[in-house]
């Protein structure tokens, strides 16, 4: 059944059965990701880590969810793990002597793709600087904006989406410039719709509520 076809509820479902496929591929691939200082954190924290991922793909209209379904599977396929490779291609920048050390076992990617991450990354962080600016309180416990303030275990914004975006295909890459290209044009803020559906899954009404209830 094509999307022009379905009814507001049957897309709703729809989404929702696409996320939580992707939600669990993800997760099998981040279980697999190995630290040099030994299991993260993290990884044993499956509650949180639905909240980040979730809130982030709920942003995301059903094409690009399907696109990238389709890479979480490919890869498995072909014994890739590109949850693995994206906190690998952090540490370009967060861990520069251990990435030169790795960087020939990750998969190459093209300068095509280079070129849009950077595209998109751009957008992104001017969405971010105005969550920053509105919400202050919030911003001082989130990740960093740039990528010359990461440290070895913790990385920016910048950094962790080009490594975000470097582990999607192409094809899911154009796809997604192209939805934040109309979100930019539509006056939309993906990145506070992103903070949005956080906030509400941690059981706060809204951004506002949050940065009221910070001290």
């Amino acid at each position: 059944m094509s999307e022009e076809k379905m009814t507001e509820e049957q897309e709703n479902r729809l989404k929702e059965r696409l996320i939580e496929q992707i939600l669990e591929r993800e997760w099998m691939f981040f279980q697999m990701v190995h630290h040099t200082e030994g299991r993260a954190e993290c990884q044993n924290n499956p509650d949180e880590f639905v909240v980040m991922r979730k809130s982030q793909w709920e942003t995301m209209p059903i094409n690009i969810l399907r696109s990238y379904l389709e890479d979480l599977i490919l890869a498995k396929h072909k014994e890739i793990n590109i949850v693995g490779e994206k906190y690998a291609r952090m540490m370009e920048f967060s861990a520069s002597d251990e990435y030169a050390q790795i960087k020939d076992f990750i998969t190459p990617i093209s300068q095509e793709k280079k070129d849009l991450v950077n595209e998109i990354v751009k957008i992104y962080l001017k969405w971010e600087e105005e969550m920053i600016n509105k919400y202050p309180k919030l911003a001082s416990r989130a990740r960093p904006l740039h990528s010359k303030d990461d440290t070895p275990n913790y990385v920016s914004i910048e950094t962790y989406l080009k490594g975000e975006l470097s582990s999607y295909s192409i094809k899911t890459l154009k796809l997604y410039f192209e939805y934040i290209q109309e979100s930019l044009n539509q006056g939309i803020n993906l990145a506070k719709k992103n903070l949005e559906n956080i906030a509400k899954m941690k059981g706060y009404e809204s951004l506002e509520d949050v940065e009221k209830k910070l001290v």
